[in-house]
């Protein structure tokens, strides 16, 4: 099959998109600026969108100056160009019908730059060629719009499908932990009023106590369940925290917990101070040294967690580190996901149990300072959590 060479007037207009592809770009935003009834970084929350945009007009520009019967979706670097932006904008929480006005906005400010550089050109292009042109980069939008919104679509049905997963995952939980203690609490119900005065009331009391604590305890979970996913919509107030005040403050919230398994807590004095949202620090270090306490290893003598400073130099780090039984192998890439628990074959003796969150949580508010928190766990040995936060500004 022969190929046929692009025309000089497209060569022409293609050198012309090459050399004032940043120009282009900075108009369609300011297009799109004009037209926004909200403040401009509530849509282009990031400098990233004007990263992509020179680029796919760079492309473009490539393909206008392509052989003739050439299409613009085998052209693999401007359709990768195009599922980034889409996959951008999802991560900036765009709509398809911000993206479609987008790429309107896109086409327009192509379509008047054409007609410019035709009004301008010497030698004239002809009719002819110049609506050909135009023909060329009207395809080429076209086209780099379906891939954007596909992209962006695929980013949300995989959304949709991971939560209607994790709803699944939740009512399984969910009935599975309230299941065994309402069938007790029944029992109890009927047998009560036969046996108060008895000698059996003080261990049917008890037994009552212990499954009402069950049930409230997966409620607490699950309330602070509901908070974490709705925290994407709340409006952290940060400020100074000193961390090792704050780990201090938890260990006494734990105090009951780690004096009925003889567990020790080491807080070192050095914990850096930083900007943070100090309930969301609270929930980390609470889930970590709980998590840490509750599977302490009770066939070793001394059982103990360190909360220590990190030896990273250039970012601020801090290490909880314990003894316990540790973590299995092929259960550290999942350990971080919601639902997802270590040890659940041993809960009746370890005497631990839960719905698998507080390693969701902690990812979950790390995240939301901008920071990371990492595993390494041998079992038989100990666990140890690290935390990181970015460097403050101007370190």
């Amino acid at each position: 099959m022969t190929t046929q060479p692009a025309s000089p007037a497209h060569e022409f207009l293609a050198r012309q998109l090459h050399a004032a592809h940043r120009r282009i770009a900075d108009e369609w935003l300011e297009r799109m600026a004009a037209m926004l009834t909200v403040g401009r970084n509530e849509v282009f929350p990031s400098d990233q969108l004007l990263d992509h945009i020179p680029d796919l007009i760079d492309e473009i520009a490539n393909f206008l100056e392509s052989p003739a019967d050439s299409g613009i979706a085998a052209n693999t670097a401007v359709m990768a160009k195009a599922a980034e932006l889409g996959e951008l904008r999802y991560e900036q929480r765009a709509s398809v019908h911000q993206l479609l006005r987008e790429y309107q906005v896109f086409g327009d400010v192509l379509q008047r730059f054409v007609e410019v550089e035709v009004e301008r050109s010497s030698p004239p292009v002809g009719v002819s060629d110049a609506l050909s042109a135009l023909a060329r980069l009207t395809q080429a939008v076209r086209c780099l719009e379906r891939q954007t919104i596909d992209t962006f679509v695929s980013r949300y049905t995989q959304k949709i499908e991971q939560q209607t997963a994790q709803v699944r995952e939740f009512t399984r939980f969910v009935s599975h932990e309230i299941r065994q203690p309402l069938g007790v609490l029944q029992v109890l119900v009927r047998m009560l009023p036969t046996h108060l005065g008895s000698p059996d009331s003080p261990r049917l009391l008890q037994t009552l106590d212990r499954n009402v604590a069950r049930v409230s305890e997966v409620v607490n979970r699950l309330e602070r369940l509901t908070r974490l996913n709705s925290a994407a919509d709340d409006v952290p107030t940060a400020q100074d925290v000193d961390l090792s005040t704050l780990v201090t403050d938890v260990v006494e919230q734990l105090a009951e917990m780690t004096a009925a398994r003889d567990v020790e807590v080491l807080i070192a004095d050095d914990l850096p101070v930083l900007v943070l949202e100090p309930a969301r620090a609270e929930l980390v270090f609470l889930n970590l040294i709980a998590n840490a306490v509750k599977y302490s290893d009770p066939s070793k003598s001394a059982r103990r967690v360190y909360v220590e400073r990190g030896s990273d130099s250039k970012a601020p780090t801090v290490v909880v580190r314990d003894n316990g039984i540790g973590i299995p192998r092929d259960r550290l890439d999942a350990i971080f996901r919601q639902f997802v628990r270590a040890h659940p074959q041993r809960d009746l003796e370890l005497g631990a149990h839960g719905l698998g969150l507080g390693l969701a949580i902690v990812r979950e508010c790390m995240e939301a300072c901008q920071g990371t928190v990492s595993v390494e766990s041998v079992e038989t040995v100990g666990t140890t959590f690290t935390l990181t936060w970015p460097s403050p500004p101007g370190a």
